[in-house]
């Protein structure tokens, strides 16, 4: 009987050593800033907008998160007014909890991520790793006070490794679907129109005299 127990117990302990788990610590390699930029496809500031969680199998990892920002600097990358950033959502997975309403500095990539799938069709991709963080509210250049309320000010290392900042162009307003251009009016219809009124009073002149007469 005891022996029967112990394969039992062996067994359990086989699976739960085969089996991968379903957390992993994220260990980021050191990087300075001016590499940190060098390996972005895009550097910006920007306001999270909007988020929300790609659909994945209930069973498996945590799918990752779609980030909308409002872009106001660009310091690397085409100057866009809105960027869609995806990321892991666990800290384990090396996702960066980006939240909505909050101002931050992104570095975001677009060579092969490490994204857990499905793959949300996002090109811009970022991590744990990468340097993104929180920065205080507002719309100009970055300055060493902008770092986060609770934190310590920007270094004038990031910031001489971000350069010059682009101001990004207010998305264009499209005109509604079923508006038509508007034709410019011809100069003929307001002589025409001037002709008609003369000869209308031209006619009730003529009129009034033949009463009288």
């Amino acid at each position: 009987m005891r022996s029967r127990v112990l394969v039992v117990l062996l067994l359990l302990a086989a699976t739960v050593a085969i089996t991968p788990g379903t957390a992993c610590a994220c260990s980021c390699a050191p990087l300075k800033p001016a590499e940190q930029v060098k390996q972005a496809t895009a550097v910006f500031t920007g306001t999270v907008v909007a988020s929300h969680q790609v659909k994945g199998d209930p069973l498996g990892p945590n799918p990752p998160i779609v980030h909308t920002f409002r872009a106001d600097q660009v310091y690397k990358g085409k100057a866009g007014a809105e960027y869609r950033v995806v990321t892991n959502a666990d800290s384990a997975a090396c996702g960066y909890a980006f939240a909505v309403g909050s101002r931050y500095l992104v570095f975001a990539s677009d060579r092969k991520s490490g994204m857990f799938d499905p793959d949300p069709g996002v090109p811009l991709h970022t991590s744990l790793c990468d340097g993104n963080q929180s920065v205080r509210p507002g719309e100009g250049p970055l300055r060493a006070e902008d770092g986060p309320q609770d934190g310590e000010p920007l270094t004038a290392e990031l910031l001489s490794a971000l350069g010059t900042a682009t101001r990004p162009r207010p998305a264009a307003s499209r005109p509604p679907a079923d508006a038509s251009p508007t034709a410019p009016v011809s100069p003929w219809i307001y002589s025409g129109g001037a002709v008609l009124v003369l000869g209308l009073a031209y006619a009730g002149w003529r009129l009034l005299l033949r009463r009288r007469a």
